[in-house]
């Protein structure tokens, strides 16, 4: 997932429509969304030593860190952007 910072800058998403944005955001989901859909069935369906268990469960860790960036970046967008009444 690409990196997002919080700066004083102009949001990286400010140029975009509303339907290029949106476009965006999904396929910034897919990815995590997916890799968790993996990891949680591979927890669920497998005979796994402590190891590989520990692993699933740092891999899962780092998807829901993507997750979590990208839910700041979009309640930032809010933010920035409030919709027009």
């Amino acid at each position: 997932m690409a990196e997002h910072h919080h700066t004083s800058d102009s949001h990286p998403w400010a140029e975009l429509t509303a339907p290029q944005m949106l476009s965006l955001v999904l396929r910034e989901l897919y990815a995590p969304v997916s890799a968790l859909g993996d990891q949680v069935n591979r927890l669920a369906n497998e005979t796994l030593d402590d190891g590989e268990r520990s692993e699933i469960i740092g891999h899962m860790r780092a998807r829901i860190d993507d997750l979590g960036r990208l839910v700041v970046l979009l309640k930032r967008y809010l933010d920035d952007y409030p919709t027009q009444d």
